[in-house]
């Protein structure tokens, strides 16, 4: 019959298990060539109470991921402090007076930033040359980027007469221009920048310049208007001014078209501030910080930056307009060529495409 053997030495790892044959020598056991048993010299016993540490190895992941947050803290900080002493222009946006809190569609993890750019070149600073709403959506993980097509023939609601969506600024600032694409569209607007474009060319030459895909027709456009050579490609590397001067073509195609390149140039600027050094950033925050007119505080500034810069880092840009081309017709308004939307139709996809994340 076969006995059980059982360790004694509790501290190798506790019990195990062995049968053994009639001489009481587990048969495991190392024997020699004549059949004797060999004593085998095990590993030297733990300290009671202590165990054998395992090495691990810190994730090279997991060290990239705090060198980033604690860069990011610091950035924010720092522009903290820069918007906290800065010279900004701040002015207050007010409650909409032509349209009630509940007819705006409106998310607390959706925020909503319309950026108001004016072109003093052309002596129409006091009209909103182009105006782009960027979403940041913390729900579904994206910036979205809408324009407002500035022929786009609706009501304004403090003159109680339809013009063009761009007449809204010079009648009454950041403040009406916000009132009318909220009381038309039905959207909440949390807060606006506005800025000339020359403001552009002092961001993008900060960071080194921009990358965007230029046509042969755009190259050649801006070749023989303008005192600037680019050439054409899908990565053509533009400082300061020719980004201006390619967000500025008006005559080559259709107002769809130009608000989709100035739509290019802020996608593009996003992607390189999110390749951009911290003191890189930090210095073109400071430089152009002045040129801005907001309704934010210094506090609000830190907090909208530290979202974006999150939304920069992590998220995907999706880019639409309004009204899209089925969703309005064109013609004149009395001598003045402009765009007349669908509103129901409008008001409809601007919501899906900014809350549901299903508008293609």
């Amino acid at each position: 019959m076969k006995d059980i053997y059982i360790s004694d030495n509790r501290n190798s790892g506790g019990y195990r298990d062995v049968y053994s044959d009639s001489s009481g020598i587990p048969q495991n056991t190392l024997r020699d060539r004549d059949g004797n048993p060999i004593s085998v010299q095990g590993p030297p016993d733990m300290p009671p109470g202590k165990k054998k540490k395992k090495k691990r190895k810190k994730s090279a992941f997991g060290r990239i991921v705090k060198a980033l947050i604690a860069v990011f803290v610091i950035v924010t900080v720092l522009i903290s402090v820069i918007a906290g002493s800065a010279d900004y222009t701040k002015v207050n946006l007010k409650r909409n007076a032509y349209t009630s809190a509940g007819q705006l569609h409106n998310n607390p993890f959706i925020t909503n930033i319309l950026l108001i750019g004016t072109d003093e070149e052309f002596g129409s600073s006091s009209r909103s040359d182009s105006m782009i709403l960027m979403s940041l959506d913390f729900i579904h993980r994206k910036i979205k980027l809408t324009s407002f097509l500035r022929d786009c023939y609706v009501e304004i609601p403090s003159l109680n007469k339809k013009m063009k969506i761009n007449a809204a600024c010079s009648n009454g600032g950041a403040q009406l221009v916000c009132d009318t694409i909220e009381y038309n569209f039905g959207i909440d607007i949390d807060h606006y920048l506005k800025v000339d474009f020359d403001m552009f060319t002092k961001i993008i030459d900060n960071l080194g310049g921009i990358d965007v895909e230029i046509s042969e027709k755009e190259a050649e456009f801006i070749n023989r208007t303008t005192r600037y050579t680019v050439k054409s490609g899908d990565s053509v590397h533009l400082p300061g001014a020719e980004a201006l001067v390619y967000a500025r073509i008006r005559k080559l195609d259709s107002d769809y078209m130009r608000t989709f390149r100035q739509r290019k140039i802020i996608s593009a600027l996003i992607d390189k501030m999110k390749h951009s050094g911290p003191a890189t950033i930090i210095n073109a925050f400071k430089d152009v910080l002045p040129l801005i007119e907001t309704d934010l505080n210094a506090l609000e500034i830190t907090s909208t930056v530290y979202k974006g810069g999150i939304a920069a880092l992590f998220f995907d840009i999706v880019q639409t307009q309004m009204p899209k081309e089925e969703m309005m017709t064109t013609g004149y308004a009395g001598s003045i060529w402009v765009e007349f939307p669908e509103l129901d139709e409008c008001r409809d996809y601007l919501y899906r495409f900014i809350y549901k994340n299903t508008a293609e």
